[in-house]
């Protein structure tokens, strides 16, 4: 059993973590809409990007339900 103080600790960690990744997503899902960018390729990666950071915050949700619910 993993000691409750450290448990609280380590989901308030990963609810900062979850945040971050979210707010990464929406500047990157943001910035590939911005009509001032002109180049496709540019705005294609910026969706890529905020691609990937849509898979961190799953994950981070996935590892922040392990705290909450096993240990």
């Amino acid at each position: 059993m993993v000691d409750p103080e450290l448990k609280k600790k380590m989901a308030s960690e990963f609810r900062t973590m979850r945040t971050i990744e979210q707010d990464a997503h929406d500047f990157y899902l943001e910035a590939a809409a911005n009509p001032s960018i002109t180049d496709s390729s540019v705005s294609d990666k910026f969706r890529q990007i905020a691609d990937d950071e849509k898979r961190h915050v799953e994950i981070v949700d996935t590892i922040l339900n392990l705290v909450n619910n096993c240990m």
